[in-house]
């Protein structure tokens, strides 16, 4: 493991530091929650597609047709 790796972990673990945060901005609890799961889950996604495109791009095996 890497000091990359370990840099992606943290970043993707952010994810429920920025749904926390987020959270915290609206009155009513509920909507905090749904807005900032949402929102949470959405930063996590986007630091994993593009942390990882490298490894989405190895990954891929081209098909001989």
């Amino acid at each position: 493991m890497s000091i990359a790796d370990i840099l992606l972990g943290f970043l993707v673990a952010g994810g429920f530091f920025v749904s926390a945060s987020v959270s915290r901005l609206f009155r009513r609890s509920m909507t905090g929650i749904i807005i900032g799961g949402v929102l949470g889950i959405a930063f996590s996604v986007v630091i994993l597609r593009y942390g990882l495109a490298e490894f989405f791009d190895a990954a891929m095996i081209p098909s001989e047709e």
